[in-house]
């Protein structure tokens, strides 16, 4: 609901696409990251001023900070950042290409000028870096904003010269395997690029393997089983995953001792009243 709610699924994805359902629990786990950010604070502010308070928090809320440069473009400027198709964008550096083995590859380089011809030569089509068309920013990006606002329809005419770009580019892309331009793109010159991983992939990666993102786990039921790592690591307290999720009520009892004060005799109590 929070998702819905939040303007994302209208967000994301190209122009003529319907909601775009995004797997996993978005909401939820953003919700949980904000609520944690403000227990934080809140603890903070305990240990400064010497207050307790009350921290609320929401998915809606989350949601909207998770999109908050977006919804500032709204606020300030008068319109969100549109959907935008991928074979009409404005920045074709700023985009994701098909390989010829199928895998994706995305570029990341927002000053386009600053990288255009070597970026072109190294791709073997050194003649769009004098291609009238392409010579820079503005005039690659000419009509981009009249094929977004066209959608799927959006014709020749309407994509000009920002789709023409993108589609010499993944004409270029299709020629090799993703692995072979990645070690082209690696001694060509100095480009902003990666892969598009899957879910699936995530654990072969080498960045999450070496920054422990996922990491192995002793379980007492399972074993050795891989588990979702500490994204943020502390240099003098580093945090690691040392417990598994409890079982339904295992530490009620703990809890209602050693922190709440109950006694023995009240906790049998509310056991006979299956309050616990």
């Amino acid at each position: 609901m929070g998702l819905a709610r939040s303007g994302l699924m209208l967000a994301a994805g190209e122009p003529d696409m319907p909601p775009l359902q995004i797997a996993g629990g978005i909401a939820d786990q953003m919700g949980g990251i904000m609520l944690a950010y403000g227990v934080l604070a809140a603890l903070l502010a305990r240990d400064r001023f010497g207050i307790g308070q009350e921290v609320d928090g929401s998915h809606l809320g989350s949601m909207i900070c998770l999109q908050g440069l977006s919804v500032a473009a709204r606020l300030m400027m008068g319109f969100a950042i549109p959907r935008m198709p991928r074979k009409y964008a404005s920045n074709p550096l700023w985009n994701h290409y098909c390989c010829g083995d199928a895998k994706w590859l995305c570029l990341g380089m927002l000053q386009p000028d600053r990288y255009w011809a070597d970026f072109v030569r190294v791709l073997g089509r050194p003649e769009l870096a004098t291609d009238e068309r392409f010579v820079d920013l503005r005039v690659r990006a000419a009509n981009a904003g009249a094929a977004a606002n066209a959608g799927a329809a959006a014709n020749a005419g309407a994509a000009a010269n920002a789709g023409a770009a993108v589609e010499a580019l993944d004409a270029a892309f299709a020629t090799k395997p993703r692995g072979e331009w990645m070690k082209i793109l690696r001694v060509g010159g100095d480009f902003i690029f990666t892969i598009v991983n899957s879910v699936d992939e995530l654990p072969g990666d080498v960045q999450v393997q070496a920054n422990d993102y996922i990491t192995d786990f002793e379980h007492p039921q399972f074993g050795t089983t891989q588990v979702v790592g500490i994204p943020v690591r502390l240099k003098e307290t580093p945090g690691r995953v040392r417990l598994p999720a409890p079982e339904f009520g295992q530490h009620t009892e703990e809890i209602l001792t050693e922190l709440l004060g109950y006694s023995w005799e009240q906790i049998a109590g509310l056991k006979e009243r299956e309050v616990v």
